[in-house]
């Protein structure tokens, strides 16, 4: 862990301590002035604990962590219970850095292969975390910040401007922001947006008619924190109350997985990894398994499923892991 990681864990915990003072507050704020990393450090430490609240009360894993503490926990890296018991100072020493960031001017394209991800600061302070196997093309005008997701996934934190929205288009959906964060998923049948602090709209056109003159039609659903829109690109669009936390906690380089099958937890990793879990036999494959897992960590995720009996290595390889019924 850096210094400056350090620091940021130790202010987070003394604002959540609500014990800070008028002039520790003071100093937090002359400490974040100082260098804009200060920033993304504290940014970065809030995520981490954000994600961690996703499987603290889940019933699942409740039940791992008290079978638990019964036995002897094994020696695997990402474990649901000792991601609970060790508290924020553990998630961030484990928890994966984020890639360095650089600053930029001007239009320009970024991408990511696969098991990589990348941070980037925006020329007006804002920060886009690009998943693994990601493009995206951003650009700024005098009264607009433009970004468009080409492919793949990016966690959007928003420097507040009022007076230029900040868009992103993904597919034939924009979605506009001032000062927020949340998450654009492009999907073969269409965009997922997961909104973890502050209001975005996402707007579509519903058709295009080639009629001169035409009014516009527009499909537009206004978000609130804390939930997620499922936009597909032919059928109806469905907003729903999630845990952002855990839906974003893969941008602090962590997967959380909350009562999700061996199956949804392994496409998950694959995507940010060389080394591929294949499971082909369906009924391993829907196991349910809580827990967070360094993002691309295969081998933790191997080693948690076989202690917990929910599978065993068939055959292993060094560019893939087979699992089979235990």
């Amino acid at each position: 862990m850096t210094a400056v990681r350090q620091t940021a864990a130790d202010w987070f915990a003394r604002k959540r301590s609500g014990a800070m003072t008028v002039d520790e507050a003071r100093a937090l704020d002359g400490w974040l002035a100082a260098d804009p990393d200060h920033r993304a450090a504290l940014e970065s430490v809030e995520l981490m604990w954000a994600a961690s609240q996703a499987i603290r009360s889940e019933p699942a894993v409740l039940a791992i962590r008290e079978e638990a503490l019964k036995t002897r926990r094994p020696a695997w890296r990402g474990a649901v219970g000792g991601a609970i018991a060790a508290g924020l100072a553990a998630l961030v020493l484990a928890g994966s850095t984020l890639a360095p960031e650089a600053a930029w001017h001007g239009a320009r394209t970024f991408t990511t292969s696969a098991g990589q991800t990348s941070t980037i600061t925006l020329p007006d302070g804002s920060k886009v975390t690009l998943d693994a196997d990601t493009v995206l093309r951003a650009h700024e005008t005098a009264d607009r910040r433009e970004l468009e997701l080409v492919k793949g996934r990016a966690f959007f934190r928003v420097a507040k401007d009022p007076s230029r929205p900040f868009v992103v288009a993904a597919g034939d959906k924009t979605v506009t922001a001032i000062g927020t964060a949340f998450d654009v998923s492009l999907r073969p049948d269409g965009v997922r947006v997961t909104l973890l602090e502050g209001k975005v709209k996402v707007d579509a056109p519903i058709s295009v008619s080639t009629t001169p003159g035409a009014p516009r039609r527009v499909q537009s659903t206004e978000m609130i924190a804390g939930s997620q829109l499922v936009a597909p690109d032919n059928g109806s669009w469905r907003l729903a109350k999630v845990d952002a936390g855990e839906q974003v906690s893969w941008a602090a380089g962590q997967l959380v997985f909350a009562g999700k099958s061996l199956a949804q937890v392994a496409d998950e990793l694959n995507r940010r990894s060389d080394r591929k879990v294949i499971i082909s036999d369906p009924a391993v494959g829907r196991a349910i398994i809580s827990g967070s897992f360094d993002t691309g960590d295969v081998e933790a995720f191997v080693q948690a499923v076989e202690s917990y009996g929910l599978a065993r290595v068939e055959t292993e390889t060094s560019d893939r892991i087979e699992l089979s019924a235990p």
